[in-house]
């Protein structure tokens, strides 16, 4: 039987896909981050698809992808920040794997993505700050992500750190021990 897959959710700007890509590497998994899926399957962007069918077209790509990794497979998988907020995604993602949640404190997530300008959902309002608007994304999901079993925290840390942390997790959730 294949082994469960590792899932890496979380906010934006908390480092989904590089700390999935190391854990892929450190495992010697298949790695697959559900945004460039997306995009690859749409033939354009996230904004482009946003722009020309709405959020509602994007979120029913993202379901159709956890519908599909619902099952063990041995995988390193990356969603996008706003894929768990529904309960449906996070059941079929949880069906087949482990989900891990990054988070990092807002004023991180805000240097981190200053000058960022391809995430439709950061689209500043009229004298809104970046920060403000993280703090408003925030409180909407936040409930949602509350759902999530296992949080990691990035502030402040390396990339080797927390893919340290959630390696140990993920071993003894699948009854390894701390083996390496």
């Amino acid at each position: 039987m294949p082994r469960r897959n590792l899932v890496i959710t979380g906010f934006v700007g908390t480092g989904k896909t590089t700390i999935g890509r190391r854990l892929a590497e450190r495992l010697g998994w298949p790695f697959l981050d559900f945004d460039e899926e997306i995009v690859r399957r749409a033939g354009r962007s996230i904004p482009e698809i946003f722009a020309q069918e709405g959020e509602g077209a994007f979120r029913a790509m993202e379901a159709a992808l956890c519908q599909e990794w619902s099952h063990p497979r041995g995988w390193v998988l990356a969603t996008g920040g706003g894929t768990c907020v529904s309960p449906a995604n996070r059941a079929a993602l949880q069906a087949g794997g482990h989900l891990f949640f990054l988070y990092a404190d807002l004023e991180e997530v805000a240097r981190r993505l200053m000058g960022t300008a391809d995430r439709p959902l950061l689209r500043l309002c009229p004298g809104e700050t970046l920060l403000e608007r993280l703090k408003t994304l925030w409180r909407a999901r936040e409930a949602a992500y509350r759902e999530i079993p296992h949080w990691v925290d990035t502030t402040g840390r390396s990339i080797d750190e927390v893919v340290e942390e959630i390696l140990h997790c993920y071993r003894l959730l699948e009854g390894e021990g701390a083996r390496q």
